[in-house]
């Protein structure tokens, strides 16, 4: 790759917390965790905060009562960070096919393995929605858990993602759509289990100032280095040498806690009028299905009764070879893409027990390109984007 394409190259995600937010952050008075009058309107209903997603998962599965070693249903085609709430919480994972054409958790795969669950956790992947109706139908009064981490302003039927079923949780720690640097919101509209889901999240640590500025700076620089100029020189090379060594994807763990209130500031502060970056985005994804021309590929789909936020643009090729060959392609005119928990039937297989019944989610995982489209990208990136894809599909 030339030095004019590394300091340009594409951030496959958006990391937004520039040096206003760190600044914020260092001198962020003390705010009340349980007020949060912009999320509040949003889902009509008052939030739970928790540090992160997995921490608000771990929470809500804590809360709803559910038998020692008890099953969860969970899309097999998902960050394993679920996987590890789960078991963290108590429970095993029972890994559930997804649909091909939206990649989305099936509800006849989980109405055939019902049996053995006692709740089930839904992830609307991509930020396109899932068939709540089918799901939960086919879960026959099993909890249903919405896993909102990539959907926050997408709807389902004319309701927001998160109001569907008996909890909800959101993610927006940076690298989701939002970009706070940490911090779940949980939403549950159920009196009785909002009650005990707060109780949980009650005895979560919380963070302290030190914590506080400590993830402030670190946050500042990883976002500078996922940034250009500075990703393709010196972000992308050594975080893919550190990763190869210390498998820093693998997430391994979590920590429980509650929200910093620096975090929950700067979701306030965003959140208001967060839908004009999600237009934009929309716009982005648009134009680039607008200029694509028909290939080896498909676009996941979305529900004539859903909108979606677009958080992710997933390409789902006919096989690996292709997969690859596309990605390689971009990589070296410009443009960073994620090839979409590529091994995440073997880490399932080899830490949570799966045992191979999820045939398209392993196709999934093995095919699916996600492209850069996020708002901070500027029309003529979207353009370079689309006219590479149309290149290389070509050839394929």
């Amino acid at each position: 790759m030339q030095l004019r394409d590394r300091i340009n190259l594409i951030p496959r995600n958006n990391w937004d917390y520039g040096f206003r937010e760190f600044f914020a952050a260092l001198t962020q008075r003390e705010i009340n965790v349980t007020l949060a009058p912009n999320t509040q309107k949003l889902f009509s209903v008052n939030p739970i905060w928790a540090r992160s997603g997995r921490a608000a998962l771990y929470a809500i599965l804590k809360s709803l009562g559910l038998p020692e070693g008890a099953r969860v249903g969970v899309p097999l085609f998902c960050c394993s960070v679920v996987f590890q709430a789960i078991c963290q919480a108590g429970f095993y994972p029972q890994f559930i096919d997804s649909n091909p054409d939206d990649a989305n958790i099936s509800a006849v795969d989980l109405l055939e393995k019902r049996s053995s669950l006692a709740a089930v956790v839904a992830v609307h992947m991509f930020g396109h929605p899932c068939d709540m109706d089918a799901i939960i139908a086919a879960a026959d009064n099993r909890p249903v858990i919405e896993d909102c981490a990539q959907s926050i302003f997408s709807t389902y039927k004319g309701k927001q993602t998160g109001l569907l079923s008996t909890a909800s949780f959101f993610s927006f720690r940076c690298g989701k759509y939002l970009s706070a640097g940490e911090g779940s919101a949980i939403i549950c509209a159920d009196t009785d289990l909002h009650k005990k889901i707060e109780e949980t999240v009650n005895t979560f640590q919380h963070w302290s100032k030190l914590d506080t500025r400590i993830d402030a700076l670190s946050t500042y620089v990883k976002t500078t280095l996922y940034n250009r100029p500075w990703y393709g020189l010196i972000g992308y090379p050594i975080g893919t040498r550190l990763d190869k060594k210390l498998n820093l994807t693998a997430k391994e763990g979590f920590e429980t806690g509650r929200i910093s209130p620096t975090h929950l500031a700067l979701i306030e502060k965003r959140i208001a009028h967060f839908q004009e970056e999600i237009e934009i985005q929309s716009n982005h994804a648009q134009m680039l299905m607008d200029a694509l021309i028909p290939a080896k590929y498909s676009v996941p789909k979305v529900k004539s009764d859903c909108t979606s936020n677009w958080f992710q643009f997933a390409l789902k090729f006919q096989n690996e070879e292709q997969r690859d060959t596309v990605a390689a392609y971009l990589f070296e005119h410009g443009i960073d893409t994620a090839k979409y928990l590529n091994d995440i039937a073997d880490e399932a297989r080899d830490k949570y027990g799966y045992d191979g019944d999820c045939p398209n989610a392993e196709r999934l995982s093995k095919t699916i390109l996600l492209v850069p489209i996020h708002y901070k990208l500027r029309d003529k990136d979207i353009g370079h984007l689309a006219r590479c894809i149309n290149d290389i599909s070509l050839k394929i």
